[in-house]
């Protein structure tokens, strides 16, 4: 099995289903209401919403990237910047993206991997590595925000 096809099956595993740690991120969201969604943990916190949209933004990011455009340069304040986006919404956008990112990994050249992205001073591997670890991150504190919340209200 190549490099490329174990970080796309990593990244399936996160999002989609057998992750190792615990429920992919898939299972996580279909328990989500949009209530829910969109309630901060506490005053001035990212919502689930939030943290799902910021999860979409760099799933986009690193797709664009990996067809050779510069990555943006990181600035915090980009990444939560752009407008709400309804749950339901979010949720297809973010299945979409997903999709088409796990496509885009799987269909990596593994001697690309190596070559540096657009825009930063590190490799491919790096990147596409990164988003899983990425997307494990915010996965956990999307279940921990949801686990607090539904806690808070019963």
């Amino acid at each position: 099995m190549s490099q490329t096809q174990r970080i796309a099956d990593a990244y399936r595993a996160v999002t989609l289903k057998d992750a190792w740690y615990g429920p992919a991120l898939a299972d996580l969201l279909a328990r989500i209401s949009p209530e829910l969604a969109t309630t901060p943990p506490i005053p001035g916190a990212h919502s689930i919403s939030a943290l799902l949209q910021h999860l979409l933004l760099w799933n986009e990011r690193v797709r664009r990237t990996s067809e050779s455009h510069p990555l943006p340069r990181w600035d915090p304040e980009k990444d939560w910047a752009d407008p709400p986006i309804s749950w339901n919404e979010l949720v297809a956008r973010w299945n979409q993206s997903r999709d088409l990112l796990e496509g885009r990994l799987r269909n990596f050249s593994p001697e690309d991997l190596a070559k540096q992205v657009p825009g930063r001073n590190y490799p491919y591997e790096v990147l596409f590595e990164g988003m899983v670890q990425h997307t494990v991150w915010h996965a956990g504190q999307i279940a921990m925000i949801s686990s607090m919340l539904r806690s808070h209200s019963i």
